[in-house]
């Protein structure tokens, strides 16, 4: 596990492309208003949060974090933010994970979550939380790992895990 590198964003990318619901973009600025949404702008802000699983020089995973959700630059981007602001009390970090398919199932997410929750124990967060779809597959992951509150807003499901 190591922390964000540069020589590492080539491969970050194409895990979170490959990982993306999205699939087609009209043109490139589409495309990298994406990838700053959910990677670009943790790395920029919050690199000290940005943990990698790396084997012999490849990228297996990464999860992105930061201690606090209520930032004003965060919420102009992802504006349904907002609606979960009465949450963010108890569970005020979040964080983004994604694994290269030929690391899914194997432990690497959980490793991955587990050091962010380590990191920000240290720190005195006291919850973190995700957000995802209602109906998404990677609902029974975090459940595995303890994230046992949920509310339900606007077709978003935030799951969250008390530190």
């Amino acid at each position: 596990m190591v922390n964000f590198s540069e020589e590492f964003r080539p491969q970050l990318s194409e895990i979170f492309f490959e990982t993306s619901t999205k699939k087609e973009f009209k043109d490139q600025k589409e495309k990298d208003a994406l990838f700053w949404k959910y990677v670009g702008f943790y790395l920029s802000h919050y690199s000290q949060y940005a943990w990698l699983a790396v084997q012999e020089g490849k990228l297996l995973g990464y999860v992105l974090g930061m201690p606090s959700t209520q930032d004003p630059s965060l919420y102009a981007i992802q504006p349904h933010l907002p609606a979960f602001e009465e949450h963010f009390k108890t569970y005020p970090a979040h964080l983004h994970v994604n694994c290269h398919v030929d690391a899914r199932g194997k432990g690497v997410g959980k490793m991955l979550v587990q050091k962010l929750l380590c990191q920000l124990k240290d720190q005195n967060v006291s919850g973190l939380h995700i957000m995802t779809g209602p109906t998404s597959d990677n609902k029974v992951f975090y459940q595995k790992l303890g994230f046992d509150y949920a509310v339900e807003l606007n077709l978003i499901l935030l799951l969250g895990i008390r530190i």
